[in-house]
């Protein structure tokens, strides 16, 4: 039989030391001395706003604080989560190391076999492109729903921990033709290859449009690999 705590996450911690806070500070009301009651009653009064105040404020800026590791839907998720809040992500700074290899290995590649054919640079320059496709980035074609051929981008797979971080990357990208949290109502990523739609939290748990509902499962939970092409279009 699974024994479960009351405390669980941070919010647990809140929700018992603003409990106990109150009741404490209710109860040792009748023994201050009455000229500091009122200065007392003012404390208690606005101390719960305060509180809400500052939960809220974590909630925009730093929600990711308020959950514990049992709270996400697996360990790479609340890995992710958590490179995600460091400043130099070690795979964003890593990039650059892992383009040069690439680029080092499509060389040595093609030039060994080309050295005197004069388009060896145009078919090195192609191999280069298509290694740092497949290994680093995902495309995402925005031209079905804009209309723009030129909404084709090529994203850094290792800079999004999580399919929210994507969609709201590539809403900043498009926003002049969809509104603000709509992903799964105005607009959906697609697998390119068989149009398979990729779900977000908003999509499952069918909540409405306009409202924020953060989906913090990391891309390979979604089924999104690098090399990959997405499609943005309607539902």
């Amino acid at each position: 039989m699974n024994k479960t705590g009351v405390v669980r996450n941070p919010l647990s911690v809140i929700a018992i030391f603003a409990g106990i806070a109150e009741i404490s500070g209710t109860g040792v009301l009748p023994f201050i001395a009455a000229e500091n009651q009122a200065l007392y009653i003012w404390f208690l009064m606005t101390f719960p706003f305060a509180l809400v105040v500052f939960f809220f404020a974590t909630l925009n800026w730093n929600h990711k604080a308020l959950y514990a590791p049992s709270d996400y839907n697996s360990d790479e998720s609340f890995l992710e989560g958590i490179r995600a809040s460091r400043a130099g992500r070690p795979e964003v700074s890593s990039l650059e190391e892992t383009i040069e290899h690439d680029i080092e290995t499509a060389l040595d590649s093609v030039l060994p076999e080309n050295k005197n054919d004069p388009g060896v640079k145009v078919r090195v320059a192609n191999a280069i492109k298509s290694s740092i496709k497949k290994s680093s980035f995902i495309t995402i074609d925005a031209s079905p729903l804009t209309g723009n051929k030129l909404h084709i981008f090529e994203l850094p797979f290792v800079a999004f921990p999580s399919l929210n971080s994507l969609t709201d990357e590539i809403y900043f990208l498009i926003n002049s033709h969809v509104p603000p949290f709509e992903y799964g109502h105005s607009w959906v990523l697609r697998k390119s290859e068989n149009r398979e739609i990729i779900k977000n939290a908003r999509m499952i748990t069918r909540t409405e449009k306009g409202v924020p509902c953060p989906d913090t499962r990391s891309l390979k939970e979604v089924g999104i690999e690098p090399g990959m092409a997405l499609l943005v279009t309607r539902p």
